[in-house]
């Protein structure tokens, strides 16, 4: 059984701390140093200083950007840039976001803790395998902050939605207690509600519910890690028992998947050359384009129309001189390339069948290679995409339409685990909406 609970969040009190947008970040694994920097500038008090602090050459020990993160929550604490909530709450999150698909969308869910489960308790379910540098990482953070400070995301499938509609009934037309824009015009309001019909409503109908993680793995790990360190000193049952989750029904129609490009570089001329002919093994090909200013829109047009049957990509790369459409032939082609065991419904994942046939079997690009940051970059802008072809980073590019929601549900409660950045759940929850403390009752 899932045991969804409200607890007692830290939280910035913005009368002190400043607007929300200044003090939050988006999550670490996705913040690269010149962004970090610009985090930095915005506020004194922004989140990132704390979940990915610069580092030194001057770092020892004792002094370094994990005990600076824990002296930062502690002064915070201590000027009450950081205030707790009186009483035990969950905190409902609507964001009003456009896609990279252009598309306006609002998403719905809610900040509460979830019982750490192992994974084979078949409770909580994983979708992608994780880099154990990131988790000693996050380990060492925790271990020095005593914090949740980031989220992890997970999906629920109630198709009654009661939660929300217990919400909307309750208090669904009440004035958010903060919100913030982004840049892009994202907007997050919160709402947090000790309202017993609400965190009732949470708690009962997850009960039986399996939990999918969408984002976030390395910090559930981390968790489990963190609360078998704390049983094994003899600290028995904690705050350390729960992690820090933002819940998300996969009914709600503002939750959208998008996908992920793979460009090739570093390749050799003569097989990119070749490669529209090895293709025809597996694929019919159909030409879409001689003229670069209309690649995009052509391969964008042809994934379009092939949506629903799945198995389609686009291919281009400048020194090929068309771009193409491919369509897999033989629905099987996936499971007779693979030299393992996943299931049916893995091999006939669009993403599988691009690494299993494209990359494994006609370019000879194993799983290590990729792991290992060799030959493929992923990128999730088209527009990035189609600037790495032209600026020559890259030479080949294969573009796909996003994994469905359901198809990642039904591949990881089978046990498996997707190939590496299969999905791109768009907008990232940001850091810093709110802590879970480690040290105290919850």
């Amino acid at each position: 059984m899932a045991t969804v609970v409200p607890f007692r969040a830290w939280r910035y009190d913005l009368e002190v701390a400043g607007n929300l947008y200044n003090v939050t970040a988006p999550p670490y694994d996705v913040i690269g140093h010149i962004f970090r920097d610009e985090l930095y500038e915005l506020s004194p008090y922004n989140v990132v200083r704390v979940d990915f602090g610069r580092t030194s050459t001057h770092d020892t020990d004792a002094d370094n950007r994990y005990t600076r993160a824990a002296d930062l929550v502690e002064e915070w604490r201590a000027e009450s840039i950081l205030v707790r909530d009186e009483e035990p709450t969950i905190t409902v999150v609507e964001e009003s976001y456009t896609g990279p698909d252009g598309r306006p969308r609002s998403r719905r869910g809610f900040l509460a803790l979830v019982k750490l489960q192992d994974f084979s308790e078949g409770v909580v379910f994983p979708h992608e395998a994780t880099l154990s540098g990131p988790k000693r990482d996050r380990y060492r953070l925790m271990e020095e902050t005593c914090m949740n400070l980031s989220p992890v995301f997970m999906l629920y499938s109630l198709p009654d939605d009661a939660i929300m509609a217990t919400w909307d009934a309750v208090a669904g037309n009440t004035p958010p207690s903060a919100t913030m824009t982004d840049p892009a015009g994202n907007t997050t309001s919160l709402w947090p509600t000790s309202d017993p019909a609400v965190i009732s409503a949470a708690s009962s109908r997850l009960a039986n519910a399996p939990l999918l993680i969408a984002d976030g793995h390395h910090r559930y790990e981390t968790a489990l890690a963190y609360r078998d360190a704390r049983h094994a000193a003899g600290d028995g049952d904690g705050p350390w028992d729960y992690a820090l989750v933002y819940l998300c029904n996969m009914e709600d129609p503002g939750l959208a998947i998008f996908a992920t490009h793979r460009l090739l570089h570093g390749l050799n001329e003569d097989l990119i050359q070749g490669l529209p002919e090895a293709l025809s093994r597996f694929f019919t090909l159909e030409p879409l384009t001689d003229d670069p200013r209309e690649t995009e829109a052509a391969i964008a047009a042809y994934l379009e129309a092939r949506l629903a049957q799945g198995g389609a990509f686009g291919l281009y790369g400048p020194s090929l001189g068309t771009a193409y459409g491919l369509a897999l032939r033989d629905p099987h082609a996936p499971e007779t390339a693979a030299d393992d065991m996943h299931s049916q419904a893995y091999h006939r994942l669009d993403v599988a069948i691009l690494h299993n046939v494209i990359l494994s079997e006609i370019l000879c690009i194993t799983q290590e290679d990729v792991a290992a940051g060799q030959y493929v970059t992923f990128v999730k802008n088209w527009d990035r995409g189609f600037e790495r072809l032209a600026t020559g980073e890259s030479q080949i590019g294969f573009f796909m339409n996003p994994i469905k929601l359901r198809q990642v549900h039904e591949v990881a409660l089978g046990g498996e685990r997707l190939p590496q950045k299969s999905t791109y759940f768009y907008p990232k929850l940001p850091t810093g909406l709110l802590f879970h403390d480690l040290r105290n009752a919850k």
